[in-house]
C-alpha cells in the first residue's frame, strides 16, 4: 500500500515537555484527591421513624426487636419529619377529634363549636400533648388555639380552617421523638418544613427543640424550600453551626446535582459547599422495582455518586411473603452487606472537607492541556514551531490571566473538555501514525498483527489516559464532587473525536477514490464530489441504520440517558458490578476496544481500506469513553481509573478472542474455497 504522505510540521519538544510537567502536576493532585475520597468511607443508613412505628404495629414480634432488626440490618439513623396531627394520632400520642366526636362530652365553661377540630390528651402521653400545643401556639397563633377543661381530660379546640387542613399540618420537629432515637442507640436526622412568611422567631423555635438532643448528624430540608428562605437562611445556618448539624442536599431525580430547595444552593455556598448528599427512592419508583434492585441501587450510589447519607423508603405492601417492616430490613441489610465488603463504614456520614487543590498546580495542569491542544491541533494543520509557540504562549498567557481574575471555574471547564476531546483524538491519530511506520508492500503475519494490535491499543489508552488526568485534576474540588458544578459538554466529548479521527483518516490514507485529503483545494473537491456522486437506494438504508447506531450512542451519553437500557444490559451492568471493582463501560470492552484490534489487524493484513477506516471510526468510541469516564467528577478517582483498567483487560480479552475468531472465517472460507476448486 504506496501512498502519499500528509502535509508534516516538526513537534515542538517544548510543547512535549508542557504536557509531561502538566501530566506530572495532575497525577500528584489526583493523588491528593484521591486520599481525600479514600477517607469519606463512612455512610449514613436512614429510615423514616414514624414510618417504622406505624409498620411495627403489625409485627408479632415487639417493638425493641423491630429496632433490633434494624440496627442489625445497618440502620444507623431515623428520620424525624415535622409532626402532624394525623401522624400523631395514628401513633397513639393524641386522640383527633371532631365535632360529633365531642358530643357526649361534658365542657366546663363551654360548648361545642360546629366544624372545629380537637385534640385530647392520651393518659401517659402528656409530654407529646404538651409538645403539640406549643407547635400549634407557634403556628396559628393562641388566638386561634382554645384549652378546654372536659370530662375527658384537657382538649385543645381549633378553629378557622377545615379539619382536614389541620390533621395534614406540618407542626414541628418532636424532641421526645428524638430523645427516644437517641435513647435507642440511633443517629438523628431531621426534615423540617419551612414556615410561611418565616421568621428569625420561627428557627430559633425549632432548634430551641433540639438543644440537648445527643447525635443529630444531619439536617435535610422537606418540601421546596430550606428552613429560613428566602430572606432568613443566615439564621438557620447559624443554628445549625452552633449545634454542629451538618447541611444535606437531596440528589435530584435524574441523579444530576441537586433537588430544587429555595435557599439550599445559597446555603451551601456560604458552607463552601462542604454539604452531605442523600439518596432515596420515590414511592412510585419503589413499587415498579424488586428489593434486590432497591438494595442495588443504593449500593451504586455510594459507590459512584459520592452518597454518604441513605434514606431508605418503605414499601407499602410487603415483598416475597414478607412484612413490611421485614420487606425493609432484608434491602437494608443486602446494601449494607455490599458496601461493607467494599470497606465502607457506617454511622454519622463523613462530610467532604472545602477542599481547593494548590492553584499553582492546577494552572500547571492547565498548561499542559493548553500545549495538548496544540500538539494535536498541528497534526491537522500544519504550523511551524514558531507558529505552534505562540499559539501556546497566547492561549496560556491568556488562560492564566483569566484564571486569577475570575474564579477560574469556567476556565478549568473548557480546558478540562478540551483535553476530554484532544487525548483520544491525539491517540488515534499517533496510532495511525504508526500504522503507517509498519506499512509495507507484504502483509505482516498474523500472529504478529495480532501483538501489534494488542500493544497499539495498549499505547493508544496510555496516551489518552493523559486527558483523564487532566480532567480529574483541574475539576477536583469539593464544588466538583458535591455536583454544584458539573463537567460542561458532555456529548461533545463523544461526537467531536470521531469527526476529526474522520478527518486525520482521510488526511493520511487514500479511501477517497486512492487520494488523500490534505490541502484546501482537495477538501473542496472531495465536498463536492461527494454531495453530487450517484448514490444507490440501499445507501439510505445504510444511513438510516447509522443513523439509529449514532443517536443510540449519543443518546446514551453523558449524565442523563435519553435512551433506555434494554433488560439483558442491565443484567451485565449488575454482574459486573457485583464482580470487578468498577464496572467497565459496554461501549469500551465490547465495541470500541475489540474493534480497536481489529483494525490494527486488519491495515497490517492489507485488508480494504473501506473496512479499516469502518473499524477505526469504532475503535475511537472506546477510547474517547474511557477518557469521558474522568467527566464524572462525583465518582471517585480511583473508581475512574479502575474501570477504565477493567474495560481496558476486558477489552483486550475480547480483542484478541475476536481477532483469532476472524482469522478462523478467513481459514474456513479459503479451505471451503480451495477444496472447491480441487473438485473442479
Amino acid at each position: 500500500m504506496n501512498h502519499r504522505n500528509a502535509q508534516k510540521s516538526k513537534y515542538s519538544w517544548i510543547l512535549i515537555l508542557c504536557i509531561i510537567i502538566g501530566l506530572l502536576s495532575s497525577l500528584y493532585l489526583v493523588f491528593e484527591r484521591h486520599q481525600i475520597e479514600k477517607s469519606q468511607n463512612h455512610i449514613e443508613n436512614i429510615v423514616d421513624y414514624d414510618a417504622v412505628l406505624r409498620a411495627s404495629a403489625f409485627e408479632k414480634r415487639s417493638q425493641q426487636e423491630a429496632f433490633d432488626a434494624l440496627h442489625n440490618a445497618g440502620v444507623t439513623a431515623f428520620a424525624i419529619y415535622d409532626r402532624t396531627l394525623e401522624k400523631a394520632n395514628d401513633a397513639g400520642e393524641i386522640k383527633l377529634l371532631s365535632s360529633q366526636d365531642m358530643s357526649n362530652v361534658r365542657i366546663n365553661g363551654s360548648s361545642i363549636k360546629p366544624g372545629a377540630t380537637y385534640v385530647a390528651l392520651i393518659t401517659g402521653k402528656e409530654g407529646y400533648y404538651k409538645e403539640i400545643r406549643e407547635d400549634l401556639y407557634h403556628r396559628i397563633s393562641k388566638e386561634k388555639v382554645k384549652e378546654l377543661n372536659t370530662s375527658i381530660g384537657p382538649v385543645l379546640e381549633l378553629q378557622g380552617a377545615t379539619a382536614d387542613s389541620y390533621a395534614k399540618m406540618n407542626l414541628g420537629v418532636s424532641r421526645i421523638q428524638a430523645m427516644e432515637v437517641a435513647n435507642r442507640g440511633f443517629n438523628v436526622i431531621i426534615r423540617p418544613t419551612n414556615y410561611r412568611n418565616v421568621t428569625p422567631e420561627d428557627i430559633k423555635y425549632v432548634f430551641n427543640r433540639l438543644e440537648g438532643v445527643p447525635h443529630v448528624t444531619g439536617i435535610i430540608f422537606a418540601g421546596k424550600e430550606a428552613l429560613g428562605a428566602p430572606n432568613h437562611i443566615d439564621e438557620t445556618l447559624e443554628a445549625m453551626n452552633n449545634l454542629h448539624i451538618p447541611l444535606v442536599g437531596i440528589e435530584a431525580v435524574n441523579q444530576l446535582q441537586y433537588e430544587p430547595q429555595l435557599g439550599f444552593l445559597d446555603m451551601a455556598a456560604k458552607k463552601n459547599y462542604s454539604v452531605g448528599r442523600v439518596y432515596t427512592i420515590s414511592k412510585d419508583e419503589l413499587k415498579k422495582i424488586t428489593p434486590e434492585e432497591a438494595a442495588q441501587r443504593f449500593y451504586i450510589s455510594d459507590i459512584e455518586r459520592n452518597i454518604r447519607f441513605n434514606l431508605f423508603p418503605m414499601y407499602e405492601v410487603g415483598q416475597n411473603n414478607e412484612t413490611v417492616l421485614q420487606t425493609t430490613i432484608n434491602y437494608v441489610h443486602s446494601a449494607t452487606d455490599k458496601l461493607s465488603a467494599k470497606g465502607y463504614e457506617f454511622g454519622p456520614a463523613d462530610i467532604y472537607p472545602d477542599y481547593t487543590p494548590n492553584p499553582l498546580l492546577v494552572v500547571l495542569t492547565m498548561i499542559g492541556s493548553i500545549a495538548l491542544f496544540v500538539y494535536v491541533g498541528q497534526m491537522f494543520i500544519a504550523m511551524s514551531q514558531h507558529k505552534q509557540l505562540v499559539l501556546f504562549f497566547a492561549l496560556s498567557l491568556l488562560s492564566i490571566v483569566g484564571f486569577i481574575v475570575t474564579s477560574g471555574t469556567l476556565l478549568v471547564q473548557i480546558w478540562a473538555l478540551s483535553a476530554a476531546i484532544m487525548a483520544p483524538v491525539g491517540a488515534l491519530v499517533i496510532l495511525m501514525e504508526e500504522w503507517r511506520r509498519s506499512d509495507g508492500t507484504r502483509p505482516i503475519g498474523a500472529w504478529k498483527s495480532t501483538l501489534l494490535a494488542l500493544l497499539y491499543l495498549v499505547i493508544a489508552t496510555l496516551f489518552a489516559a493523559i486527558g483523564g488526568m487532566y480532567i480529574a485534576a483541574l475539576l477536583g474540588n469539593t464544588k466538583f464532587f458535591m455536583e454544584f458544578e458539573i463537567f460542561r459538554g458532555v456529548k461533545l466529548t463523544f461526537v467531536l473525536p470521531i469527526i476529526l479521527v474522520m478527518i486525520a483518516y482521510l488526511q493520511r490514507f487514500p479511501l477517497w477514490k486512492g487520494r488523500m485529503i490534505n490541502t484546501r483545494a482537495e477538501a473542496k473537491k472531495f465536498i463536492r464530489e461527494f454531495l453530487t456522486m450517484d448514490v444507490k437506494i440501499y445507501v439510505f438504508f445504510v444511513a438510516a441504520a447509522l443513523g439509529a447506531v449514532g443517536w443510540v450512542f449519543v443518546g446514551r451519553s453523558g449524565h442523563t440517558a435519553g435512551v433506555p437500557v434494554p433488560t439483558f444490559e442491565l443484567v451485565l451492568r449488575r454482574f459486573l458490578e457485583n464482580t470487578l471493582y468498577a464496572r467497565p463501560r459496554e461501549k469500551e470492552f465490547i465495541i470500541g476496544h475489540p474493534l480497536l484490534m481489529l483494525a490494527t489487524f486488519a491495515f497490517l493484513r492489507k485488508w480494504p481500506m473501506v473496512i479499516h477506516f469502518v473499524l477505526t471510526i469504532a475503535g475511537v468510541i472506546g477510547v474517547a469513553s474511557m477518557v469521558e469516564t474522568f467527566c464524572h467528577i462525583r465518582t471517585p478517582v480511583f473508581m475512574s481509573i479502575m474501570r477504565g483498567y477493567d474495560g481496558l483487560l476486558l477489552g483486550c480479552a475480547i480483542g484478541i478472542v475476536l481477532i483469532l475468531a476472524v482469522r478462523f472465517l478467513i481459514y474456513i472460507s479459503q479451505w471451503a474455497m480451495h477444496r472447491e476448486d480441487s473438485h473442479e
